[in-house]
């Protein structure tokens, strides 16, 4: 499965709610680094328990949480996505944009590390 495919099937199992699926597609020493840092208990996640951690840090506040991938480009390493976060709970909403590189080897995501949408996109050139 190609970087751009894995980087998608990951967030719609998210979205889903599906942590097996999740987790399935992550290698053992994963690190993620999410940028809205203040939401979480740490700055990084790493391996499949710190993913699921973060997993449900950032998904059980909300009654639905969804994580749409809006664009996906090549990387050297391999992608990077622009993601639109959307939560929801009673009539409290969170709502966020953000960048996310993906770093893929053997078919397995290694690292996803967060930044601001705007300043990935005016590096980009998109």
């Amino acid at each position: 499965m190609d970087a751009a495919t894995l980087f998608r099937r990951f967030h719609e199992a998210w979205t889903a709610g599906d942590l097996d699926a999740v987790l399935d597609l992550v290698d053992p020493d994963i690190v993620a680094r999410p940028v809205h840092g203040i939401l979480f208990s740490a700055p990084e996640y790493r391996g499949p328990e710190g993913i699921a951690r973060w997993y449900h840090e950032m998904t059980d506040p909300w009654e639905s949480y969804e994580t749409i991938v809006e664009e996906v480009h090549d990387t050297p390493e391999g992608v990077v996505g622009f993601l639109h976060l959307v939560g929801h709970r009673g009539d409290a909403e969170f709502d966020a944009r953000v960048a996310s590189f993906c770093e893929v080897r053997d078919g397995k995501i290694v690292t996803l590390i967060a930044r601001d949408i705007w300043d990935v996109r005016e590096e980009l050139g998109v």
